[in-house]
């Protein structure tokens, strides 16, 4: 099983699935044949359609290391894996038939995002900064940029200079999520402060010259992994704003208020870089003004004056 985990490795990097994606594969794979090892099946012959019916509901039923169920997207993630180890078994001749072909994914429930902010909260908090010190000024640019664009945090840690176009407003993302690039607006105000970051404020973090990166730590590196989660926390406290606030939350509002402002939703598909409609949609069930607009004109009981 080992010397088929590899080879499947090998069919995901021919594929030019991106590192992040292989590693998520094989996470999942591991874990299958872990599964398995508990079994005393050690001959991927000896996998039938009820062996992974059993996987699924072992998935259901397992509690996991918070102490919690395991969510219907993480029950799903495992079994995606293992339906796409099968089915590349079966296509290359490595095993006859598919046992997990017919198995069903678990339904997953819809739900809307959480903590999205007003108009008034976001200004607090893009505001929270102290723009006098350079990196109250290099944290409002980032605030700004997440605020405007509505790229990931992952995103934003890899952007180099080169990327930014403060001139005429745009953006350039390179190996998003799915490993693909894209080209985003960015509004004007978030332009200036980006402008005045890179002519004014990240010569004085630099360290080393031949490091491109657009936001530097105050050592002149590279924001770490939760440097963001960090600075986001930090002014959500300070605005004294109550709500659980996230980098991820920036990309909830700009897609929601954009949606409110009659944005056309496949415009912010593209913005936001999701494959499919079916991931932006969730914001059109945030975003309910035209909904509240007709309840108010419409609805016998908004004429009554008592």
């Amino acid at each position: 099983m080992i010397d088929l985990g590899e080879k499947y490795r090998r069919h995901l990097t021919l594929l030019n699935y991106s590192l992040n994606t292989i590693k998520g594969h094989l996470f999942y794979l591991k874990r299958f044949f872990r599964y398995l090892n508990e079994k005393n099946i050690d001959e991927i012959t000896a996998v039938k359609k009820d062996t992974i019916r059993d996987y699924q509901t072992y998935l259901y039923e397992e509690i996991n290391f918070k102490g919690e169920p395991n969510s219907v997207v993480t029950q799903n993630n495992a079994l995606k894996v293992v339906k796409s180890f099968f089915r590349f078994l079966g296509e290359n001749d490595y095993l006859v038939g598919d046992p997990a072909k017919d198995i069903s994914y678990a339904k997953t429930p819809k739900r809307l995002p959480r903590s999205i902010l007003t108009q008034s909260e976001m200004k607090k908090l893009l505001h929270s900064p102290d723009t006098k010190t350079a990196l109250g000024y290099r944290d409002r640019a980032i605030l700004e940029l997440l605020y405007s664009s509505g790229i990931r945090r992952e995103e934003l840690n890899h952007l180099l200079l080169q990327d930014v176009d403060y001139n005429d407003g745009f953006l350039r993302v390179n190996s998003g999520k799915g490993n693909k690039d894209r080209v985003v607006p960015i509004g004007k105000i978030a332009c200036r402060y980006i402008e005045n970051y890179i002519k004014a404020v990240r010569p004085s973090l630099i360290r080393d010259p031949y490091n491109n990166h657009l936001f530097l730590s105050l050592k002149g590196n590279r924001l770490s992994k939760n440097m963001v989660w960090e600075i986001v926390k930090r002014y959500t406290k300070k605005a004294k704003i109550k709500k659980t606030i996230s980098p991820h939350t920036f990309r909830h509002t700009c897609a929601t208020l954009m949606l409110r402002n009659k944005a056309n939703i496949r415009h912010i598909q593209e913005m936001l870089g999701h494959a499919s409609l079916d991931s932006t949609q969730i914001y059109a069930s945030v975003s309910i003004t035209d909904l509240k607009e007709v309840h108010s004109r419409c609805h016998p009981r908004e004429k009554d004056r008592d």
